[in-house]
């Protein structure tokens, strides 16, 4: 039996004590056991910034590997060789191709030297080489960097290997194989359980197990979907599809070899392991119409290419096919008519750089007139006999007319069919697709729990910080008898949240984004509980200072964009901690940064966030000074006699993955070298809220533990953050009563008396709010209806599909999670008054 073991499974003495009991509990059932693990939490990541930033990663990995040494009771004297290596290729630049391929693999193989003397003193432990066993395939026509850093292996049944393996017990690191010159090459995304895979197949294994931290395949994203259903079995070819499509449990490349060689996978969660999980065979292939999972694919490019000449033409798509193989490209959807085809580009499959993307447009514009769209998702239903659903899918579709969708396609042999959008309607669209398609099926048995109910037992997150309203349902009914349409705000739950963030200990200030909500009472109860406040126009300003008596200008921080120089030097004036962000600033006005202290605001090169409005980094980011002209603007503000005190970055909104964070202070401390008096790193804001009920949240032990390490490599250096909607966004409820109704059947339509001119959020960014009915808060939810607004637009639209009671004219409805960027955002269109604003004290 082979187990694989990820990342979040081997970065503890816990985590390793379970996977001890879980291979004696495998040999006792009379197996003998392989396991694959995967680098230590965190390695990889640090790993990749070398390469991406060119910083310097040694002593930081080196710092987090000698941790987990020391946890598990192993002498660091095992792991020098490999650490001498990996400063080595720290110092290299530019590194080759297959020197990162060596540097990315050195995750996994310290996290086995110090993982297998672990095992040898519980069991009797023999470690695999893997690249004694997988070679790369001599047949791979994909680029070099392709076939380096994601390379395939031919796989078959290996007597020899089954053989020589005589124990009863074996490890081996994932990710890492060799080619015909026993150069170290990677397996890509997902590497590991590609490992395990192959490794299965050689040992003609009677299971593979993939354990992670999550308990299987779920119908949807459960983060963004928390009543996303856990799928109990299924097919491998369904499994195959599911994970091609954008399911994260499981890399489609793992699924295809132990099909071809029927032996069954099971996905298990290492925190759970007696809960269900998922269990991929043949004999569990559906027999009738369903769909499974319901996945989004983000960052999908799309190359439509234009051209009379392809109409009755022999060969014409063979030419522009040829030009994809030339450039290493694998094509993903592609939709035909009669003089154009537009294909997609998947991120997973491809490396895909705008030098590719503009040899890609030279080679293929002879031939065609060539448009290329970046930042779409593909909205995939999977499942069996997807067209005779049609009916159900339809009418969902319908309520997208008037959203762009760029194309449709239909897989062939009915398991699929995808909707490439914008990438910002992508989440609303699958929203509205799962609850038709999957919620209401409560016949099927290949179902099992939500991911909500499976974690219900386990969240230890207090009720506060979700469902004040809850508790509150009689005091906001009363203000809605009289004052609604009307934003209710709780300071309770504001104090929540700042003792949350609060344990932070490696934070040395928070800084409160004020533009997240503006509202005098809030501005005034943040600088009472010694949060400080940040600014981004001399308006915010002046109201924080007129609310928030005693404030002294070192507790301002001014975050401006493109805004004009005299606010600049006003803010510069007054004292207070003042950001730029555009080089061309310091270029154009040095006189008035001359004998300053300013902070810039660089462009860490990736952005974070639910979708392309939120994402503030990367090469589509108005904000931010880019790697490019960090060098540059540093030789300038030394030569202008511009004291740089501090550096900034910040990456997006609504970002749930703690390693953000610690990825941006990484990113500023390798420039600190360029700025000898900074001494302040702001990682910026951006941390997710719990947007849904069951939702996991954001690990903020995780984070500190990331950001006390980056401290350790940095004495001196404080760290500042500015959160904005974690802070307020759970305080907020947005009541409205009913005005009319429109039922047929269960479903209908309910219009409340106002919409996006109070609360444009999800208009403007497709973003999901918890809505409920306040006046029947504990009645049955049996009627599925959308929540529309009065104002004469047809995005008016506050929730698609939402489960409701049956809801009378009159009742009051709750929008909640609406504390942060609804009032500030809303407006008199159609001179229709927005809410008015209250606070519960």
């Amino acid at each position: 039996m082979v187990l694989k073991f990820g990342g979040t499974s081997v970065s503890s003495l816990t985590k390793w004590q379970v996977i001890v009991d879980v291979v004696k509990s495998r040999i006792k059932e009379g197996y003998k056991v392989l396991v694959i693990h995967s680098a230590a939490s965190g390695l990889t990541n640090l790993l990749t910034e070398k390469i991406s930033d060119n910083q310097s990663i040694s002593k930081a990995f080196s710092e987090r590997i000698n941790a987990l040494a020391k946890e598990l009771g192993t002498s660091t004297k095992l792991i020098e060789p490999l650490l001498s290596r990996l400063k080595e290729l720290d110092n290299t630049a530019p590194l080759d191709i297959y020197q990162q391929a060596e540097l990315l693999a050195m995750g996994e193989q310290c996290t086995h030297v110090i993982a297998l003397d672990f095992l040898q003193r519980q069991l009797e432990t023999s470690s695999i080489d893997p690249k004694q066993w997988l070679i790369s395939s001599k047949n791979d026509q994909r680029s070099l960097e392709s076939q380096v850093l994601s390379a395939k292996c031919d796989i078959d049944s290996n007597p020899e290997l089954q053989q020589a393996l005589t124990g009863q017990f074996y490890l081996m690191p994932g990710f890492l194989a060799s080619d015909r010159q026993h150069r170290t090459v990677l397996l890509g995304r997902g590497g590991s359980d590609t490992t395990a895979a192959y490794m299965a197949v050689q040992l003609a294994a009677q299971q593979l197990e993939i354990w992670t931290d999550v308990h299987g395949i779920f119908s949807a994203n459960p983060h963004n979907i928390p009543n996303a259903r856990l799928l109990l079995k299924t097919g491998y070819q369904e499994a195959r599809e599911i994970a091609a499509s954008g399911g994260k449990v499981l890399h489609p490349r793992c699924i295809l070899p132990v099909e071809q060689h029927n032996i069954p996978l099971l996905i298990k969660n290492t925190n759970d392991p007696v809960a269900a999980g998922t269990v991929l065979a043949s004999q569990h292939s559906p027999t009738k119409p369903r769909v499974s999972a319901i996945n989004s694919r983000h960052q999908v490019t799309l190359v439509s290419m234009e051209s009379m000449n392809m109409w009755h033409q022999a060969g014409f798509m063979g030419d522009l096919f040829n030009i994809y193989k030339k450039l290493g490209l694998s094509v993903d959807l592609v939709s035909t008519a009669q003089t154009n085809v537009t294909i997609s580009l998947d991120n997973i499959d491809n490396i895909i750089t705008n030098n590719i993307l503009q040899q890609l447009e030279q080679e293929l514009s002879p031939l065609c007139s060539v448009k290329i769209y970046r930042n779409c998702s593909a909205v995939t239903l999977v499942g069996y006999r997807i067209r005779a659903l049609a009916d159900k899918i339809s009418p969902v579709i319908a309520t997208f007319a008037d959203q762009r969708i760029y194309i449709t396609t239909q897989s062939s042999n009915d398991l699929n069919q995808t909707f490439v959008v914008d990438e910002d309607q992508a989440d609303k669209l699958t929203r509205a697709l799962h609850e038709v398609l999957i919620i209401d099926d409560k016949d099927s048995d290949e179902f099992g729990p939500t991911w909500a109910e499976l974690i219900a037992d386990k969240s230890q997150e207090p009720q506060l910080s979700k469902a004040w309203w809850q508790h509150k349902q009689l005091q906001l009914l009363a203000f809605s008898a009289n004052q609604s349409p009307c934003y209710v705000y709780d300071l309770a739950t504001i104090k929540h949240q700042i003792e949350q963030l609060k344990t932070l200990s490696a934070v040395d200030q928070i800084f409160y984004a004020s533009k997240a909500n503006s509202h005098p009472e809030i501005l005034k109860f943040m600088f009472q509980n010694n949060v400080s406040l940040e600014t981004v126009s001399p308006g915010e300003i002046a109201r924080v200072k007129q609310h928030c008596n005693g404030i002294q200008n070192h507790e301002i921080l001014f975050t401006p964009n493109f805004a004009p120089i005299f606010e600049y030097e006003e803010a510069l004036n007054q004292g207070l901690n003042v950001t730029i962000d555009n080089q061309s600033l310091l270029y154009e006005y040095p006189e008035v940064f001359s004998g300053k202290n300013i902070i810039l605001r660089l462009d860490p090169g990736h952005g974070s966030g639910h979708h392309r409005y939120v994402r503030t980094a990367g090469e589509h980011s108005k904000f931010g000074i880019p790697a490019s002209e960090v060098e540059p603007v540093a030789n300038w503000c030394q030569q202008h006699n511009i004291q740089v005190v501090g550096l900034h970055a910040h990456s997006g909104s609504g970002i749930l993955d703690h390693n953000n964070w610690p990825r941006i202070a990484s990113y500023l401390g390798g420039c600190l070298n360029l700025f000898p008096d900074a001494e302040v790193i702001n990682v910026g804001g951006g941390l997710g809220i719990r947007e849904n009920p069951g939702d996991a949240g954001l690990d903020l032990k995780a984070l500190n533990e990331e950001l006390l390490a980056f401290k350790s490599l940095h004495p001196g250096i404080k760290l500042w953050m500015e959160p904005g909607r974690y802070l307020v966004a759970h305080c907020g409820v947005l009541l409205a009563k009913v005005t009319q109704t429109k039922w047929k059947g269960r479903h209908g339509y309910i219009g409340i008396e106002t919409g996006m001119n109070s609360l444009i959020r999800p208009a403007l960014y497709g973003a999901w709010h918890n809505i409920v009915n306040l006046s029947q808060l504990d009645a049955n939810t049996e009627f599925t209806a959308t929540i529309v607004g009065p104002m004469c637009e047809t995005g008016d639209i506050l929730g698609i599909d939402r489960k409701m009671p049956k809801t009378e004219i009159g009742d009051t409805i709750l929008i909640a999670n609406t504390g942060a960027y609804g009032a500030v955002m809303s407006s008199n269109y159609n001179l229709r008054s927005p809410a008015q604003e209250l606070i519960i004290s």
